[in-house]
């Protein structure tokens, strides 16, 4: 395989963290390099492997289940709308907005 077929391989996703979330990743914007045909799920996989076990439980209530409390949007649309946690990210870049929402009273 040349390096012009291996960067068309791969992907780079776009991840905004908003809410509460900088303060586990000590970042508001990441890029992600990930295989094309990576889903979101791959990419929360990634994400809890480099930030580790309190990402990990402020994102999924159990293994593969998000919080109530999180949105993720892949390129502006909401990921229930695109089969969720198996939404593919697709062949160019994209944008995941974590957003936790927040209860008033």
């Amino acid at each position: 395989m040349n390096l012009a077929s291996a960067d068309r391989s791969l992907a780079t996703v776009r991840v905004k963290f908003m809410g509460d979330l900088p303060s586990l990743t000590g970042k508001r914007n990441l890029e992600v390099t990930l295989p094309h045909g990576s889903t979101v799920a791959d990419l929360f996989a990634s994400l809890s492997k480099r930030f580790g076990d309190d990402f990990s439980r402020r994102v999924f209530s159990s293994p593969l289940r998000l919080r109530h409390t999180m949105l993720v949007f892949v390129d502006g649309e909401h990921i229930k709308h695109r089969g969720g946690l198996a939404a593919v990210l697709g062949d160019s870049e994209v944008e995941v907005i974590m957003l936790p929402m927040f209860g008033g009273g």
